[in-house]
């Protein structure tokens, strides 16, 4: 009996305890993907769009982060190794963007917008083989075009660890494994948003005919696959998760993803 009354206290005392763990719901609603040291990032398991090349192309999401990266590191948000990727980095907590143009000497390179804790930011960045980034509405692309964003066979990632040529990535730092949620990611085969502002989606984003990828992480928790809601079918997968599709049957085997 006694035992039956502490398993009931410990339960009511503990309970409230996750409940207050978690951040509240995104502005967009539905699941959020929660990514720590265990859960690094989920990916696509084949490579996103290897032969598209995009004269414009616009990431997007909703994130909230407990702390920011500390000094010396940055976070990658969302990402393809060799083509572009939205990073935090901590020297300064800001938001940051890069991605390879064709013909460019180098990675095109911007930083700035200083971010909060614990709050829900609508993140952007955008390229049009220059590139630029917005936070909660405000932004835009820096310098010209100039061509299309390279091609890149490599997976498209969430979180984790996005691998760079460190001759062209102007981040300095170590590129470490990202604490917090993210909800809504969305890419579109366009500059979506022209700066200096402009107004920040309300509610869930919608597939329309820009929309590449798009993911709502309102899979049930421990979920291993989250579903592309576009017809393109990039489905991202877990951190230790693959899945092969052949003859029309789809196969599961664990294994590391390949960088």
């Amino acid at each position: 009996m006694y035992r039956h009354i502490l398993t009931s206290l410990f339960l009511i005392t503990f309970i409230p305890l996750i409940a207050t763990a978690l951040p509240p719901r995104s502005p967009a609603g539905g699941g959020m993907l929660r990514l720590d040291e265990t859960h690094d990032f989920v990916a696509t398991v084949e490579a996103w769009f290897p032969n598209r090349q995009f004269e414009g192309l616009t990431a997007e999401a909703w994130v909230y982060f407990e702390e920011l990266p500390v000094h010396g590191t940055f976070w990658s948000i969302i990402g393809q190794e060799g083509r572009f990727n939205l990073v935090i980095h901590g020297n300064d907590a800001s938001l940051g963007a890069w991605g390879y143009a064709e013909g460019a000497a180098g990675s095109l390179t911007v930083g700035g917008f200083l971010l909060p804790e614990k709050k829900w930011m609508h993140v952007t960045a955008i390229y049009d083989a220059s590139a630029g980034m917005g936070l909660n509405g405000k932004g835009g692309n820096w310098c010209c075009p100039r061509g299309h964003l390279i091609k890149s066979d490599k997976p498209l990632r969430i979180g984790g660890i996005i691998f760079q040529d460190p001759e062209r990535s102007r981040f300095v730092g170590d590129n470490v494994k990202l604490h917090g949620y993210i909800d809504e990611v969305r890419i579109s085969k366009v500059v979506r948003y022209v700066g200096p502002e402009w107004e920040v989606p309300k509610g869930k984003f919608e597939v329309d005919r820009h929309t590449i990828s798009l993911w709502h992480f309102d899979e049930a928790p421990g979920a291993n696959l989250f579903k592309d809601a576009t017809l393109y079918g990039y489905d991202l997968w877990r951190s230790g998760v693959l899945a092969v599709e052949a003859q029309g049957k789809l196969t599961t085997t664990w294994g590391k993803l390949k960088r």
